[in-house]
């Protein structure tokens, strides 16, 4: 059974992917700042669909983690943003459908892992994606 109503399952792809592009462009370490979102407790009241965390904006979420947004700043050459969406959509997704905690999640399915596993898998839906990641 999904996580929450799916109703906040578009606006929550679409808020993870630009929060995302947000570490990724404001953090030394994305990686870890992912795992850091992931695991707090900001994510875990998101997990269990509470309306007022699943309805606050990505920035709101970056000063909830201590992050500062600099205008401006492109993203590190060094991280695709466009890895950094489809990590999003899988975390997110991965969570939503099979309920299962972000905490959870990333400890077996790290951001660094995740991010290898672009190629080959971006080319498959995030659904089939999701249920080959989840197998491994």
């Amino acid at each position: 059974m999904p996580a929450y109503d799916e109703c906040y399952l578009d606006s929550m792809i679409t808020k993870t992917r630009y929060l995302f592009k947000l570490i990724g462009r404001n953090c030394s370490d994305p990686f870890l700042m992912i795992s850091k979102y992931m695991k707090c407790d900001y994510r875990k009241y998101m997990d269990m669909g509470n309306p007022m965390y699943l309805n606050k904006t990505p920035k709101q979420i970056m000063e909830e983690l201590g992050v500062s947004i600099q205008s401006g700043h492109e993203t590190d050459e060094k991280y695709d943003e466009f890895i950094l969406e489809w990590m999003a959509d899988i975390y997110v997704y991965m969570q939503w459908e099979y309920d299962l905690s972000s905490s959870e999640i990333v400890e077996k399915l790290t951001p660094e892992k995740l991010y290898k596993q672009y190629y080959p898998l971006h080319e498959t839906s995030v659904e089939n994606g999701v249920r080959k990641l989840l197998s491994m």
